[in-house]
């Protein structure tokens, strides 16, 4: 539907600049500088609307190839620290791991020895019966 508007607008657009090129047909002295030249009004105004367009064109061809370098740099920017992050996760993982395993050596230790003092007892109490 958006582009369907912008074709009524462009062909209401056009009719316009045709009206406005049949109203004004008479010739207009133009100066360069150096030269004078006699041309039609409409001649003028349509080399006029074309030069805008194509330097509307460049500068809208430039702004967005200006957006899609910066939208790239920001993906690479972006992707280096996702890497990154990724990274920094993985290392922190393996330490918690780590650190897991350790206290849970710890604890079986520390079981063992519970059982070991358990076990002395018991022969202890076997050994004075």
């Amino acid at each position: 539907m958006k582009n369907q508007w912008r074709i009524v607008i462009t062909i209401l657009l056009v009719i316009v600049v045709a009206v406005f090129a049949i109203l004004n047909v008479e010739s207009v002295p133009v100066s360069f500088g150096f030269t004078t030249v006699h041309w039609p009004l409409i001649l003028i105004l349509l080399v006029s609307i074309l030069i805008g367009a194509v330097l509307m064109i460049l500068f809208s061809t430039i702004t967005v190839f200006q957006h899609n370098r910066a939208y790239k740099d920001l993906e690479q920017a972006s992707q280096e620290q996702l890497a990154a992050l990724q990274k920094e996760n993985d290392q922190l993982t393996k330490r918690l791991q780590n650190s897991k395993s350790k206290q849970v050596t710890g604890q079986q230790e520390k079981q063992v020895q519970e059982l070991q003092a358990q076990i002395a007892d018991l022969q202890k109490q076997l050994a004075t019966k």
